[in-house]
């Protein structure tokens, strides 16, 4: 299992740098109508999209049923990852289209685009939620002993 301070790494710093990078060269690319850039913000979005498939499957993520977990942390997290992940797909979709057909479908890059958006200002509102994952419960034998301290 993964610790809590790890998984706010995870998925606020790391996720957001490279979703932020990829955005930038998407918006670049299309500009300045160069393939490369939008080809490196691609590889990008499947280096995100592939660690956010290995923490899915990986069981890094605590279980909501267990004793001081926050539910509705653990529903966001799994949410971003699964957008993550199914954005890495159409990244790696769209290159693999991009380099059999020497072509771009035109659609799948706008998808790839809106995704990513969508993703990046979900997890900037998570980044203002305070995690509570691994701090158990604090049972009421302890909550005794401290109020008679």
């Amino acid at each position: 299992m993964i610790s809590a301070d790890q998984l706010e790494i995870l998925l606020r710093s790391v996720p957001q740098y490279f979703l932020f990078g990829g955005l930038t060269l998407y918006i670049f690319g299309w500009i300045e109508k160069k393939q490369l850039y939008l080809t490196i913000a691609e590889i990008l979005f499947i280096v995100v999209g592939l660690a956010a498939f290995i923490v899915l499957s990986g069981k890094m993520i605590p279980s909501p049923l267990e004793q001081g977990i926050v539910k509705e942390h653990i529903e966001m997290v799994i949410k971003i990852l699964a957008f993550l992940s199914i954005n890495g797909l159409l990244a790696l979709s769209s290159l693999g289209i991009r380099q059999l057909r020497k072509k771009t479908w035109k659609p799948l890059p706008l998808i790839i685009f809106a995704l990513s958006m969508y993703i990046f200002f979900i997890s900037t509102s998570m980044s203002k939620v305070k995690f509570e994952l691994n701090h158990p419960a604090e049972s009421k034998k302890d909550s005794i002993t401290l109020q008679e301290e």
